[in-house]
């Protein structure tokens, strides 16, 4: 059954029931009356059951009590920038698009005119691989970081620990 067959009531809809369905001049439904009671046995929060994510770690079910791109003052961009800037100050860094998607932030760190490190901030919609192929074939190191996979907090530590790794620092 439709959504729209639910809205009306498992009637076959036609064109006026879904503009007065639209307009809210569907029928009223019934006052609901009040359920009685169930006396379940109390259940704990689901947070009782929540893993707590660990300093470090970068993922879990529960926000880390660390700095992360969710309780950063600011769009994700501008919280893995705040790290570049922060704790990677000795590399020149340079923030690209990725031509093949507008989901995609691409930033590349130099040592002198050498680039040391390729960082993809990326979608978890997106699929590339080029880059990523690219940076293997001329041996470069690559990284990605999603910022909107549920559960994934790029965490200050975790990211900084990836970034520190791959540049052998």
């Amino acid at each position: 059954m439709s959504l729209l067959s639910k809205l009306l009531k498992g009637k076959k809809p036609s064109l006026s029931d879904v503009v007065e369905l639209l307009q809210g001049k569907e029928e009223k439904p019934d006052p609901v009356q009040p359920a009685r009671p169930v006396n379940w046995p109390a259940q704990p929060e689901a947070s009782a059951y929540a893993e707590e994510t660990p300093i470090g770690r970068s993922w879990g079910v529960k926000l880390p009590n660390e700095p992360n791109q969710y309780n950063f003052p600011g769009s994700y961009l501008e919280y893995f920038q705040d790290i570049f800037n922060r704790d990677f100050a000795a590399y020149r860094v340079t923030r690209s698009a990725n031509p093949r998607s507008d989901k995609t932030t691409v930033y590349t760190f130099y040592e002198g005119a050498r680039v040391v490190l390729v960082v993809e901030i990326m979608s978890r919609r997106g699929d590339l691989q080029q880059l990523r192929r690219d940076c293997a074939r001329s041996r470069t190191p690559y990284l990605r970081f999603y910022y909107d996979k549920e559960g994934w907090w790029n965490a200050r530590s975790y990211v900084v620990r990836r970034i520190r790794e791959a540049l052998g620092a």
